[in-house]
């Protein structure tokens, strides 16, 4: 089995660096409304301990901010577990394994 060059090594990385730069503006903007809706959600919990009711109003900040935080953290895990199959290949083709299944 033939050792991978420096070269070889080095492209690979830089297509990773580029992989990460190509998806930051986009996980920033999705880490950014998962920060709002956990905001969300600790106004909808403040609400409910100080009014000490549960009415609709609040069922909806709850409702929405946990979809709005399922949504955005799922497109984070998701572009990070493209970047990282990404790297999964390009490791297994410089050490001459088989490609994964998924």
């Amino acid at each position: 089995m033939a050792r991978p060059s420096e070269d070889s090594i080095r492209i690979t990385l830089d297509a990773i660096e580029r992989m990460m730069r190509v998806f930051n503006t986009e996980r920033i903007i999705y880490l950014c409304g998962a920060l709002a809706s956990l905001v969300l959600l600790g106004y909808a919990a403040f609400l409910m301990i100080r009014t000490g009711s549960f009415n609709l109003e609040q069922a909806g900040l709850l409702f929405g901010s946990g979809g709005l935080f399922t949504v955005t953290g799922a497109r984070v895990v998701f572009f990070l577990n493209r970047t990282f199959n990404l790297i999964e290949d390009m490791v297994r083709k410089l050490a001459g394994l088989e490609p994964r299944r998924e």
